[in-house]
């Protein structure tokens, strides 16, 4: 039995530091959860949510040891709520079938330039047939264009105008940049849309890298990509497969990432709401990846997954996504 002195600890805690805790996590995450797809910096909350869902965890362990029925219930209610929108994301089903292709998406991050021999060697060991990247600079592009690695890649013109570089084992039939309408000042940026050739039929693949919600404008705009790239995409997969990779500046855990899936009819290749982080903070690389998951594939209905994983760091603040799927025709 707990000892007078215990049980008044306990239940100071309780009342200074357990209950206001979850009454006030409660609050916050239904907050997010109800109004991120509406206001600016409560959608900057969902790039830190697997770190709000610790939190809750351990409000949920403490209120349990206080044994305080009115803190459990709110603990859990609170938890469930911050559990939400990692469980609305369509997923891509799974598939143990052997063949298929393999797609790499990664922001190289234009100013590493201290060994890019790193990336030239992941390349040469994952050997994925699609590789799709961002902030790409002409330095990047000289190196790999003379790899020798793929023999198809987007052109120049889309690399210069939006930092974008699609190289594949698959041929382009035709490259488009998305014509969206913008409504701010300052913005410019436009999906990348290619046709590929994946047997003697069309394969439809978008390479993402919105706004970086930092300013307001900046939010805004990247919701208007999204929006836009997703009817594109909705259109395409009444004639083919579609992939779109790439930085999406949007966590798995934004209304914004949730509606593009829905809206455009695909599914996230990433599973569950515990997922390793994609862009992390260099100054803490040494003790762990601290960032958020922002780059992202997706793919139609009709691809299924075989596997998803983070390549390793290799001088950028973007660690790459590497998935295997199989699709329709293989």
């Amino acid at each position: 039995m707990p000892t007078a002195p215990r049980k008044g600890a306990i239940a100071l805690a309780y009342r200074v530091f357990v209950l206001p805790g979850v009454i006030a996590y409660l609050f916050a995450v239904s907050t997010v959860v109800l109004a991120a797809d509406r206001f600016w910096l409560v959608d900057l909350v969902t790039f830190a949510w697997p770190y709000v869902v610790a939190v809750g965890v351990l409000l949920t362990v403490a209120a349990f040891l206080t044994r305080r029925i009115k803190a459990i219930i709110m603990a859990v209610i609170g938890l469930a709520v911050a559990l939400l929108p990692a469980a609305d994301v369509p997923t891509a089903r799974a598939s143990s079938a052997q063949g298929g292709i393999k797609v790499m998406t990664a922001n190289i991050f234009g100013d590493n330039i201290k060994d890019r021999t790193a990336f030239l060697a992941l390349l040469k060991q994952e050997r994925p047939d699609i590789v799709v990247l961002e902030e790409t600079s002409p330095a990047w592009e000289r190196l790999l264009s003379s790899s020798g690695l793929y023999p198809y890649e987007s052109s120049t013109e889309a690399m210069l105008r939006d930092a974008l570089k699609v190289y594949s084992t698959l041929p382009i039939r035709a490259e488009t940049e998305l014509k969206r309408a913008v409504t701010e000042p300052q913005a410019y940026k436009q999906p990348l849309r290619l046709e590929l050739d994946l047997a003697g039929k069309p394969l439809f693949l978008y390479a993402f890298h919105p706004e970086t919600p930092r300013r307001l404008w900046q939010w805004r705009d990247r919701n208007a990509y999204l929006s836009a790239a997703a009817d594109a995409v909705k259109g395409d997969l009444e004639r083919a497969p579609v992939i779109v990779a790439g930085d999406w500046n949007t966590p798995t855990w934004s209304p914004f990432f949730r509606t593009f899936l829905q809206q455009s009819g695909l599914a996230s290749t990433a599973v569950g709401w515990l997922q390793p982080v994609t862009r992390f903070t260099m100054k803490l690389e040494a003790l762990a990846y601290i960032g958020s998951t922002i780059d992202h594939i997706a793919v139609s209905p009709d691809i299924f997954l075989r596997d998803h994983r983070l390549g390793p760091a290799f001088g950028s603040n973007h660690r790459p996504v590497i998935v295997e799927l199989t699709l329709p025709q293989t």
